[in-house]
Formats: C-alpha cells, sequence, structure tokens
C-alpha cells in the first residue's frame, strides 16, 4: 500500500504539472500514459565477493586473506526485476518526439557471486557464496523519437538516464572455509551463514532505448521496450564502480492522452 501511495502522488504530481504547463503554453501536450514491467541486467564492473562485502555496515567477516580468485568463481547473478509508472509529453510541432517522464521501481535487486575450491566431499573442498540484495527508487527521463508504419505498428529509438537511491539492503556470507577466523581447527573447516545490513548507495545510468509498439482498441499501446548502456554505485561511506547496464528488457502498457 505505501509503494502504491508513492506511485499515485507522483502520477498525480506529474499529471498536474503537465497540465498546468500545456495550460499556460501551447508548445507541449500530455500524450501518453502508462506502465512497464521487466527485468534488467545490470552489473558492477569487476563484480567480486570483496567488492559486494564492502557494501556491508560494521563486516565482522574477516575477507583480506580468502583464498578465492577470480579463477574459482562458478556462479554469478544480476538479476533486478522493474517495475515503471509515467507519462510522455510531446511538443506540438513535432509530434513524433516525446520526453517520457517515469517512476522506477527495482524491488528485488540480486547481486551473487559463488566460489569453490577442491572437489566437493573432499578434505580440501572449500566454498563461499556472497548474495547482496537490495531495493531501489528511481526518476527516470528519456528523450524518444517515434516512426509510425501504418496505423497500429510504432517504432521508436533515443536516449535516456535515471536517478535512484538503493536502500533496504542486506548482504548474505555464507560458505565453508579451512581458516583460523573461521575455525579452531582450520583442517575440519566450519560452515558458516551470516547477515548484514548494506550501505545505501546513489545510483545513475545513462542508456540508449529502442523499442516497438502495436496499437489497439484506437488508444491503447502494447509496446517492448530495450535499452542498454552505462553508470555507476556509490556506497555511502563504501566503494563506488563503474556499472553496465548488459540488457533491460521490458513490456509496456500505455494509453493515448491526446
Amino acid at each position: 500500500m505505501k509503494q502504491f501511495s508513492t506511485f499515485l502522488f507522483f502520477v498525480i504530481f506529474i499529471a498536474c504539472n503537465a497540465v498546468a504547463q500545456n495550460e499556460a503554453s501551447t508548445n507541449w501536450q500530455v500524450a501518453r500514459f502508462g506502465i512497464a514491467t521487466g527485468g534488467d541486467l545490470d552489473m558492477p564492473v569487476n563484480l567480486n565477493h570483496h567488492y559486494l562485502l564492502k557494501t556491508a555496515n560494521d563486516l565482522g567477516f574477516e575477507d583480506s586473506n580468502l583464498p578465492f580468485t577470480s579463477g574459482e568463481m562458478t556462479r554469478m547473478n544480476c538479476d533486478n526485476g522493474t517495475f515503471r509508472i509515467g507519462l510522455s509529453i510531446t511538443p506540438l510541432r513535432s509530434p513524433n518526439t516525446e520526453l517520457q517522464f517515469s517512476f522506477l521501481d527495482i524491488s528485488g535487486r540480486i547481486d551473487m557471486v559463488h566460489y569453490e575450491l577442491g572437489s566437493e566431499g573432499s578434505a580440501d573442498y572449500q566454498w563461499l557464496e556472497v548474495n547482496a540484495e537490495n531495493k531501489e527508487t528511481a526518476l527516470e527521463a528519456v528523450f524518444l523519437k517515434r516512426h509510425q508504419t501504418g496505423k497500429r505498428w510504432s517504432w521508436y529509438g533515443g536516449l535516456g538516464t535515471n536517478f535512484g537511491f538503493s536502500h533496504s539492503g542486506k548482504v548474505h556470507v555464507k560458505g565453508l572455509l579451512l581458516d583460523d577466523s573461521i575455525s579452531d581447527n582450520p583442517a575440519s573447516g566450519q560452515e558458516f551463514d551470516l547477515t548484514y545490513n548494506q550501505r545505501e548507495s546513489f545510483n545513475q545510468r545513462l542508456f540508449l532505448q529502442g523499442g516497438v509498439g502495436f496499437r489497439f482498441l484506437k488508444r491503447m499501446e502494447f509496446g517492448f521496450e530495450l535499452r542498454k548502456g552505462i553508470g555507476y554505485r556509490a556506497s555511502f561511506g563504501g566503494p563506488t564502480r563503474m556499472t553496465i547496464l548488459k540488457r533491460s528488457l521490458g513490456f509496456s502498457l500505455r494509453c493515448q492522452l491526446s
């Protein structure tokens, strides 16, 4: 309910401002309103266990002498489910140009790395998994050019950016290590499962966006969106890393207002 109220407030705020601007000047008009949902693959450059552990607050786990390197990484995951809601405005003199403003919610970002050494079941087998989960709230603006094909199909492409704040994060550390810092008897090893609060962070991305839309019921449009770009994540009191938006796929449903 709290998130829905935030979405509703944002939509009302943008709508009121857009209508006010439209009444004050005939240069722009509110074009479309809609929602979009999908998933991103947004990966920090050189993603590893050291980076994820540095994003944890009050880390009580010693990571300076861990035996794992990039060669022992067996799995990696950077998964972000996305939801957007927003409005588009169009200049009257250029109906195929569109400025799209959205509220972006990422409710379950996951960054995970998994390492293994030795063979499972052997005396020297060790493994480590670091999994960071958080939420992001962001504002997004995209400049798009549209091309109409017939009455139903439209193609569009452009450039966009978003500014986000990551919060409510947790860093989970689990594994089996033959290490004096973990076990009193390193030869036997010890399994562990630890959880820390994650530092909040500021995120920004710059991306190219393209897509296609199909018009139905006169004013409704179902669309497919694709984004690729670069950005950065800056943890408060922690590390800053460049990020690569390898792909962002989504489906949209928008209503033509003018």
